[in-house]
C-alpha cells in the first residue's frame, strides 16, 4: 500500500525517513518553486505491520538565527529533532554554548495541513468492498437455504423407505387393507415425484409432502406404539396392586379391608378391559389406552396412601 499526498502545489522530490517504530516520519527535501521545503508526515504502524498515513503538514520556516559552532560547523535544524526530545535538545544547546557554540532564538515555523488520500494498487475500493460483503451475505444465505432444503428432501426420502419397510414388517398387522393400500400408493407416488419433478423443489414443498404422509401413517403408528405402552402400564399397575396387598396385612382390620377391596376392584377392571382389547384385531383403534391404565394406577395410589397415612414403595412402580 503506497500513500499518495494530494497537494495544491507541485512537489518535485519526495522521500521518507522513518526514524522510530512509534510510527513517525519526516519527508525531506521537497522542491517548491525552486526552494527546498519540508513536509512532516505522521505514519501509523499497527501490530500487524500495516502502515497507514495519518496526516501530513507543510513546514514553512522563518529562521531568525542559527546554532553554529565556533569553528563554523554545520547547522542544526530543530525540525529534525523529535519533539519528545525537545527538552533534552535545549539542555544540549546550553552545554554547547559553554563549549563555544553560539545560540540564537528561533521563530516558530508555520505548518499547513496537506490533504492525504490512500490509493491501494490491486485492492478494492470501499464501495466495492461493501458490495462484496453484501454479496457474501447473500451467498451465505443461499447456501443455508440450499442445505436446509437438502435436509428436508433427505428426510422425506428416508421416511418413504423406512415406512415402506415397516408396513411390510412391524406395522403390517396394525394397518387395515385399505390403509395399507393407500399408504403404499402414496409412498410410491412420493418416491416417483422425488426423482422427477420434485428433484429440485423448495424446502416448504418437501415439508408439506412429509406432513401429508405422516397424517396417513399416524393411526397405524399410534396403534403399534400403544400396544407396547399398554403392556408396560398394565404390568406397572399389577405390581402396585401386589405391593398394596402386602402392605394391607400390617393395617388395622377396617383399613385392610378397604385397601384389599380397592385393589380387587382395580384388578377386575384391568382384566375385563384387557380381555376386551385382546378380542379385537390389532388394526382397529384400542378400547383400552395406556393413559387410562396409568390414571387408574394414580387413583389407587391416592386411595391406599390415604389409608396408610403415607406413600409407599408401590408408588415408585407407577
Amino acid at each position: 500500500m503506497w500513500p499518495s499526498l494530494m497537494m495544491t502545489k507541485t512537489i518535485s522530490k519526495l522521500w521518507f525517513e522513518i526514524f522510530h517504530p512509534t510510527a513517525r516520519a519526516f519527508v525531506r527535501d521537497i522542491g517548491l518553486h525552486g526552494e527546498k521545503n519540508k513536509v512532516k508526515v505522521r505514519i501509523l504502524i499497527n501490530l500487524h505491520g500495516i502502515v497507514t498515513v495519518d496526516s501530513a503538514k507543510l513546514i514553512e520556516e522563518h529562521v531568525n538565527g542559527i546554532i553554529a559552532g565556533g569553528d563554523g560547523g554545520p547547522e542544526v535544524d530543530r525540525m529534525d529533532v523529535d519533539p519528545a526530545l525537545d527538552a533534552g535538545s535545549s539542555a544540549s544547546c546550553q552545554n554547547g554554548a559553554e563549549e563555544g557554540y553560539e545560540s540564537r532564538d528561533y521563530k516558530s515555523p508555520k505548518q499547513h495541513d496537506i490533504p492525504v488520500s490512500v490509493m491501494v494498487y490491486g485492492g478494492m475500493s470501499h464501495a466495492d468492498l461493501c458490495e462484496a460483503l453484501e454479496k457474501e451475505i447473500q451467498l451465505a444465505q443461499q447456501d443455508r437455504i440450499a442445505e436446509q432444503t437438502k435436509e428436508r428432501k433427505n428426510a422425506l426420502e428416508s421416511f418413504v423407505y423406512d415406512m415402506r419397510n415397516k408396513l411390510l414388517n412391524s406395522y403390517r398387522s396394525f394397518a387395515t387393507d385399505v390403509e395399507g393400500d393407500v399408504i403404499s400408493r402414496s409412498l410410491q407416488q412420493t418416491e416417483d415425484w422425488l426423482f422427477d419433478e420434485g428433484d429440485d423443489e423448495t424446502e416448504n414443498a418437501y415439508a408439506m409432502k412429509l406432513e401429508d404422509l405422516k397424517k396417513l401413517v399416524d393411526p397405524v403408528e399410534s396403534r403399534y406404539k400403544e400396544e407396547e405402552a399398554r403392556a408396560q402400564a398394565s404390568k406397572d399397575l399389577m405390581n402396585s396392586i401386589t405391593n398394596y396387598r402386602a402392605w394391607a396385612n400390617s393395617l388395622p382390620h377396617r383399613d385392610r379391608e378397604l385397601m384389599l377391596g380397592e385393589c380387587f376392584k382395580v384388578e377386575q377392571w384391568l382384566k375385563e378391559k384387557s380381555q376386551l382389547q385382546d378380542s379385537l384385531p390389532k388394526n382397529t383403534d384400542p378400547v383400552l389406552w395406556s393413559s387410562e391404565i396409568r390414571s387408574r394406577g394414580e387413583d389407587l395410589v391416592r386411595f391406599c396412601g390415604a389409608s396408610m397415612g403415607k406413600m409407599d414403595p408401590g408408588t415408585a412402580a407407577m
